[in-house]
């Protein structure tokens, strides 16, 4: 980072320091000021100005009022989350654990489990082929509050085995009476793209009464633009190789300095009409889009292939005499490495629409809605790879000093990366592909209230249909220019004129290398083309199309219906003073569809060699009986105890069920590389308990703990497959001497146990004297004592069956200050280490990532009821993400970069 950068973010840190001292003495001063607001504040019936006190009351009481277990993050203020995207905000719940990259959150699990379901308005939503929607990709800005249901009842739309993420978004009723104007305008600096991200949004609303009743109306629109960078070395892949000297070493497959830098682009609008009729009957018609446009470069300077091309020497052992520290890679005729400049143009476009009916007479209450929602994703990416001229040998150190907790270096040996003229041209890739989806939605929800003194108060009857149509496309194509049958010069390819010098910002290193930028590439794809076409006639069929032909193994179309109804019961009794109140009921689902693909094999001297070619079809029904019951102790009004038992589905993702095959019949055992349409849904059972004491305004503190028991948890494998199941692949086994065949293919594998405790205290102050009364804290923290899954392999290495993404430990520390015109905020994130996957090939060297924390500070000051004007820091420490092989800390994985951010903006209301 140049001066430049390190004033401006010292400066804006310095204010927020300032200006956080500064805010109780003069909210002191203002007394009479902030008593004035605080009286215009209370006089509006509307929720959009809440402040911290307000959104920390807001999703205490959601908590302590609902029926199941559920978590809530409320907006401060119209379109002010406590951070910039959902994601980010979630990270401040209990049991929520979150991965950061490119600037912002971008996933989460629920108490260790990933899969997770996404609704919005409490309307089940997804985007192209998958099952949810990107949460990364809602702004903050049109959001009045998140929830986490960590249980389920079972009118509820079924779908996550991990829980539920709720979107509620504004409505016009939300609202005060008459027009309302609000919105925002902020600019967040990043400390290593060293730009400034823009992001701003507008509400308009109103609400009055006619003749035929009261109408609302409601546009909430946003456009956010994300900068990012973050530089990186890490490697990956850890392989056997067996050395001359009869011994066995494990070294990584590749080693990489890298840099991923681009910026994403998020327009958004919703639109409602309300129309409350009468006290009995109303009516909301709504539509929506989410829109998202990422342009991400990737530079990466690499060796690869080391476990299977050349021979290693000078070789260093890690203290357990096993894995490779550092080697000198060698051979004669060049190894594997460069210089791999990627390019990706990311777009998803989301459309939705609503339309509700809520009737209420007496002791009937009818719901009725239906949803069309429109969607699709996809990207077109280029990548090119050059070679600094020609390599023979390169010095690795998988856990050198370059960083502190050791990460990799390279050194190529004998080659000089500051001279382009030696630079040439390896390889050209693009590839294009995405999906698509168009989904409707009906329901209807009745509520008879049985007793309202009796056992049963309500009975709660509904059913709910669904239908999915979804396809996916992928095609790619490589070209290798060749002058003379050698390596074409860089210089002779579209671009050169724009090739600079880049390298990764990270402790020691200063490595750099000379790469056309990934955009330049990607402006001169037309030239491109039809420059492979002349350097690699062998392709020049394949670049004469704007877009690479299709790969039938990827491309997909599907359609699924579901129906589901359910019956449930509210009930509610007493047991001496205690009352004693909850919900028992049972979902039936049954789902259904089709998926026509792809299945190809290799041809032979009748048809000139040509694959063979044929539609594949698949089909797939099944049902589930989900039943949920729960119980809500009341001791008094203050203190509860909360029972349950639920049960749950994820359904497999479209494309891992899509009827495609490759068989490989050359061989001398056949091989079948296949999707899985006989997948099968995962499911759990969860025993939850809660003990929550709730006091003063937003105060509380609970314990919970969770016993989860799941199953059908995907794993990738090869597997010995039977005579029967080959011949299904049109595999006659008996006409091979070895005997035996393989599939190669995702499949369900055992079961998974998740036990684990959370805990919050959360309070305001009030008790205090004078300012002191205007602060408040939160503490929660998670720990997760059992994560593990039963993998189809030995149980021979430690952390052999942990479960991936899941941390032991998360924690969340906030300190609130909140007066009706100063409000500044301090809070700790931190979670411990954890699995990031399962590297199938040698479980026991699968990555994990270390512990990280986040602290991040936020200044608010409202000099008129109108206006706020506020200061925010994240990330203010600049901790890194550190990553490394093998739960034991076999070898450092590497090293990436997050930046610190200071972001300023100007909200308003009127």
């Amino acid at each position: 980072m140049n001066f430049s950068g390190i004033l401006k973010l010292s400066t804006a840190l310095t204010s927020v320091i300032v200006i956080g001292v500064a805010a109780p003495a003069l909210a002191q001063e203002k007394a009479k000021t902030d008593s004035e607001l605080s009286d215009q504040a209370e006089a509006k019936t509307d929720i959009v100005v809440t402040g911290v006190r307000g959104a920390v009351v807001a999703a205490t009481d959601t908590k302590k009022k609902s029926k199941q277990i559920v978590d809530s993050v409320v907006a401060e203020d119209a379109g002010k989350l406590p951070d910039n995207n959902v994601v980010d905000a979630l990270a401040r719940v209990t049991g929520v654990q979150i991965d950061r990259a490119r600037g912002q959150g971008q996933s989460l699990t629920i108490r260790g489990l990933a899969e997770v379901q996404t609704t919005v308005n409490g309307n089940n939503t997804n985007l192209g082929d998958g099952r949810s929607l990107n949460l990364a990709d809602i702004p903050a800005e049109l959001l009045k509050q998140v929830d986490v249901y960590k249980t389920r009842t079972a009118d509820q739309v079924e779908g996550g085995i991990a829980g539920t993420v709720n979107v509620e978004l504004r409505r016009p009723f939300d609202l005060k009476k008459g027009l309302t104007v609000a919105g925002s305008v902020r600019g967040s600096y990043d400390d290593i793209s060293e730009k400034v991200s823009p992001y701003g949004s507008l509400l308009l609303a109103d609400r009055f009464d006619t003749g035929i009743g009261e109408i609302g109306f409601l546009v909430n629109a946003s456009y956010t633009k994300t900068n990012y960078r973050e530089n990186y070395i890490e490697s990956e892949s850890p392989f056997e190789v067996d050395l001359a000297n009869g011994s066995q070493v494990v070294i990584p497959y590749r080693a990489y300095y890298g840099i991923e830098q681009g910026n994403v682009k998020r327009p958004s609008i919703n639109a409602v009409l309300q129309w409350r009729a009468s006290d009995k009957l109303d009516f909301v018609l709504e539509g929506g889009y989410l829109g998202s446009r990422e342009k991400r470069s990737v530079e990466r300077l690499y060796v690869q292939d080391m476990p299977f091309v050349g021979s290693l020497s000078n070789i260093v052992l890690m203290p357990d005499g096993r894995t490779v520290k550092s080697a000198t890679y060698s051979n004669a005729t060049g190894i594997p490495a460069g210089i791999d400049t990627q390019y990706n143009n990311f777009h998803s476009n989301l459309y939705t629409t609503n339309f509700e009916t809520h009737f209420n007479s007496g002791i009937m209450h009818l719901n009725a809605s239906a949803q069309y929602n429109w969607s699709n994703e996809g990207n077109y990416f280029v990548e090119t790879i050059i070679r600094p001229g020609t390599l023979t040998s390169a010095n690795i150190d998988f856990a050198s000093n370059v960083y502190s907790k050791g990460a990799p270096s390279i050194s190529f040996n004998g080659v000089d990366l500051s001279d382009i003229s030696k630079y040439v041209v390896d390889r050209f890739q693009d590839n294009h592909g995405g999906s698509k989806n168009k989904e409707f939605s009906a329901q209807a929800d009745l509520t008879l209230d049985i007793m309202p003194d009796g056992l049963l108060r309500s009975l709660q009857v509904g059913g709910r249909f669904n239908r999915r149509v979804t396809s996916r496309y992928y095609g790619y194509r490589d070209g290798f220019p060749r002058v003379n049958g050698t390596y074409a010069p860089l210089s002779t390819f579209p671009g050169f004129d724009s090739a600079s010098l880049v390298g990764p910002d990270i402790g020691g290193s200063s490595t750099e290398w000379y790469r056309i930028p990934g955009s330049v590439v990607m402006s001169n794809i037309d030239a491109i083309r039809e420059y492979i076409q002349q350097y690699d006639p062998a392709n020049a069929t394949r670049f004469s199309s704007v877009y690479p032909p299709s790969d039938n193994g990827q491309t997909f179309n599907s359609t699924e219906h579901n129906f589901a109804a359910y019956i449930q019961g509210n009930y509610a009794f007493d047991i001496g003073s205690i009352q004693v109140d909850g919900i028992a009921g049972v979902r039936y689902t049954n789902t259904w569809g089709k998926s026509v693909s792809y299945n190809y094999r290799p041809g032979d001297a009748t048809n000139g060699y040509q694959d063979i070619v044929q539609l594949s079809p698949g089909f797939g029904n099944y049902f589930d009986l989900l039943p949920s019951f729960s119980s809500i102790i009341h001791f008094n009004p203050k203190t509860q105890l909360r029972l349950s038992y639920t049960t749950n589905v994820s359904r497999p993702g479209f494309y891992d069920m899509r009827p495609f095959y490759y068989a490989e019949t050359r061989g001398t055992s056949p091989v079948v590389y296949a999707g899985n349409p006989n997948l099968k849904a995962q499911r759990e059972h969860s025993f939850d308990a809660s003990a929550e004491y709730y006091f003063g305004r937003g105060g509380q503190i609970s314990v919970a703990g969770y016993y989860k028991k799941a199953s059908g948890f995907l794993y990738y494998s090869r597997e010995e497959a039977s005579a029967s199941e080959l011949a299904g692949y049109g595999i006659d086994l008996s006409q091979y001497a070895s005997g035996v065949g393989y599939v190669e293919q995702l499949r369900n594998a055992g079961d998974g146990t998740f036990i684990g405790m959370e805990g919050t205290v959360q309070s305001f102050f009030d008790f205090l004297p004078g300012i002191l009364k205007n602060f408040g804290a939160s503490l929660n923290a998670s720990h997760i004592f059992k994560a593990r899954i039963e993998y189809p392999y030995p149980e021979d290495f430690p952390g052999a069956f942990d479960s991936p993404n899941t941390s032991k430990w998360t924690a969340n520390a906030t300190l609130f200050y909140d007066t009706p015109q100063f409000s500044a905020r301090v809070a700790y994130n931190y979670r411990s280490s954890y699995r990031m996957g399962i590297w199938t090939t040698n479980p026991e060297y699968s990555p994990y990532q270390g512990s990280t924390s986040k602290l991040d500070a936020a200044i608010n000051y409202t000099p008129v009821a109108f206006m706020t004007l506020s200061l925010e820091a994240s990330n203010i420490l600049g901790n890194d993400v550190y990553r490394y092989h093998g739960s034991q800390e076999l070898l450092p994985l590497g090293v990436r970069t997050l930046a610190r951010t200071v972001q300023g903006s100007v909200r308003f209301r009127f």
